[in-house]
């Protein structure tokens, strides 16, 4: 992984090996040799590192932070006209995902009805809530909601929304359990490959054996 990144680095900087040897004042083929699989010190991994303006993490594999580094970089090889395209298309497309944000976004959300102790059970629903992209989560598998009671059809109420993000995509499986909140967890029983009912109980991360998934946001419309 090291010789691959300093590979990478290297190309990358429009240099040879020799030349970037040359400026480290280390031995000649001290940077090609490593193409072997060894490491280098720490010594010089930090001094390459530094060199580069990467982190030894990255150098090392634990990190992929080079990235933007590699930007600025090939951004500087660019002439004044394409640095100037450059900026006019990352502005424009920042202008597009702000328009976006300000268009709402609609949603099919399943619906569970409390059912007390507890205990809320899955009704049938084909509503629909629009919601901003900036307030949706960055990644999530299924959005539910949570209803106070019975709901009358023609005039359908807002509840809290959970947006679930599973870590199981084995809906197979009886019961999945994920994160509600800091001590609370949500089950959600499996039936015919259905969801039946959603329970939540309070108790300790330690307590709950395997978790499928987890909350990745609560919406509160009450609160809003």
């Amino acid at each position: 992984m090291f010789y691959d990144r300093l590979k990478t680095l290297v190309i990358d900087s429009q240099k040879s090996f020799n030349q970037v040897e040359r400026e480290l004042r280390y031995p000649r083929n001290a940077l090609a040799n490593y193409r072997l699989g060894k490491e280098p010190s720490a010594k010089r991994l930090t001094e390459i590192a530094d060199y580069f303006n990467v982190t030894t993490e990255y150098l090392l594999g634990k990190d992929d932070k080079y990235s933007y580094n590699k930007a600025k970089l090939l951004f500087e090889y660019l002439t004044l006209d394409n640095k100037q395209n450059l900026l006019n298309y990352i502005q424009n497309r920042i202008d597009e995902l702000e328009l976006l944000e300000r268009e709402p976004i609609s949603l099919s959300t399943e619906q569970f009805v409390f059912c007390g102790d507890n205990t809320w059970a899955l009704q049938e629903s084909r509503k629909t809530i629009k919601l901003l992209t900036k307030q949706l989560p960055d990644d999530y598998d299924a959005v539910f909601e949570l209803v106070g009671g019975p709901l009358d059809a023609e005039a359908p109420g807002n509840g809290d929304l959970l947006f679930v993000k599973f870590t199981d995509a084995n809906f197979a499986e009886l019961v999945h359990n994920f994160l509600l909140q800091h001590d609370h967890f949500a089950k959600l029983s499996v039936k015919d490959e259905k969801l039946t009912c959603l329970s939540r109980d309070g108790g300790s991360l330690a307590e709950v054996p395997e978790l499928f998934g987890k909350i990745a946001k609560i919406y509160r419309f009450r609160t809003i």
